[in-house]
């Protein structure tokens, strides 16, 4: 449990580590996966199709810095990102607000807690958009436009 400030919410989780009031605390390890996956929820693919975030899903493997609203940032390698933003982080320099830094092996970032994302220079957005708005299609007709199972069934009429 970590409840800082205000709650829950204000929490910033690090695995391997928990950053909190009274310093770091030894928490459990999670396995990083090789490849983003796009994901079997429909609420998430929705959201993740109908925003932006897809922006950032795509900016797996790229290092990134991320700005938090604590006025902390943390640099690291994007292994993952949900449709409601919240964020891993793989090979992690966080800074905090008086500008100390920590090396983490990785950092989960909540949605609710992200400032600001810098795009790295070397992505195209557009590009990047289109790719994640295909993986997202692929998943949502895999068995082709008339074949398999829908996402979306039709209501039957009676």
């Amino acid at each position: 449990m970590c409840a800082r400030g205000g709650g829950w919410g204000e929490c910033t989780w690090v695995m391997g580590e928990r950053a909190g009031a009274g310093g770091a605390q030894r928490g459990v390890s999670l396995p990083l996966s090789r490849a983003m996956e796009v994901s079997h929820s429909v609420k998430e693919r929705t959201i993740a199709e109908n925003s932006l975030v897809i922006l950032l899903q795509g900016l797996h493997g790229h290092v990134t810095t991320v700005d938090l609203r604590d006025e902390s940032t943390a640099t690291g390698r994007v292994t993952n990102v949900d449709a409601f933003m919240n964020m891993r982080l793989a090979q992690v320099t966080f800074t905090d607000r008086r500008g100390a830094e920590s090396h983490l092996d990785e950092l989960f970032v909540t949605g609710r807690n992200v400032r600001y994302v810098h795009i790295p220079e070397q992505v195209d957005i557009r590009a990047t958009i289109e790719r994640q708005l295909q993986l997202i299609h692929r998943v949502r007709y895999f068995g082709g436009r008339d074949k398999g199972r829908r996402e979306f069934p039709r209501a039957k009429h009676k």
